[in-house]
């Protein structure tokens, strides 16, 4: 709205309220009087809607100071002419006051934003367009959609010498007296094998033919028939 020059604080006069709401700045250091003749030498052409708005706002500061000098007043009774506001109430007013002025603000910058463009009723009515493909890219997206997939390179494999069903019956045969550790089953294998005597045990849990046992994390696995 203007800029303000004063002791305890120099700027927008919209900052100054910001701060006050915030309890940054006490009203009390705030000249109100001096605050009037700075807004009354900045604007000397009257604009009613301006000065009704800085008249509001400042009547709430004057309010706001008022009512943080003097006490409380009791609730009036049925009848009895209604309490002023209380300080709280008055912030309010002044935050209201902050939103719809910056609301406000953005309108009028859209506004002139915009200016000379005005909407119409008449909707245009759809473009039809060819769709414009490259017969060598066409075939190219055909060939790559019917072509098969190379086969994987399998020469680095070793050749398979142990299956999951060979050592998963090695396991149930190891159970046939009770339970036992993995540890102790797989002892002496190689760590393919170790790798899939688990995959056995997890097979043969999966199927309910054993239970797997671990007391902790990481810890030694011990394998338990069912019944």
């Amino acid at each position: 709205m203007f800029t303000v020059e004063l002791d305890v604080y120099a700027g927008p006069y919209d900052l100054l309220l910001k701060l006050i709401m915030r309890e940054e700045l006490e009203v009390f250091e705030v000249p109100l009087r001096r605050l009037v003749e700075l807004y009354r030498s900045t604007h000397l052409a009257p604009d009613l809607e301006r000065d009704t708005e800085f008249a509001d706002s400042a009547t709430a500061l004057v309010l706001l100071k008022s009512r943080l000098l003097s006490p409380l007043l009791e609730p009036a009774e049925a009848g009895e002419e209604a309490p002023l506001l209380s300080p709280e109430e008055l912030a309010g007013r002044l935050k209201e006051y902050l939103k719809i002025r910056r609301a406000a603000e953005r309108l009028a910058d859209r506004f002139k934003a915009n200016a000379g463009y005005h909407p119409s009723a008449v909707s245009l009515p759809p473009r039809r367009e060819r769709l414009a493909i490259s017969r060598g890219r066409l075939l190219e997206t055909a060939r790559r959609v019917f072509s098969r997939a190379p086969e994987p390179q399998t020469h680095h494999l070793g050749p398979i010498t142990v299956t999951v069903q060979e050592l998963a019956a090695l396991i149930e045969a190891a159970l046939t007296r009770g339970p036992r550790s993995f540890d102790e089953i797989v002892s002496g294998m190689d760590r393919l094998r170790t790798a899939v005597a688990f995959a056995a045990a997890l097979s043969l849990s999966s199927e309910g033919r054993l239970n797997l046992l671990q007391s902790e994390p990481l810890g030694p696995i011990t394998l338990e028939p069912r019944p």
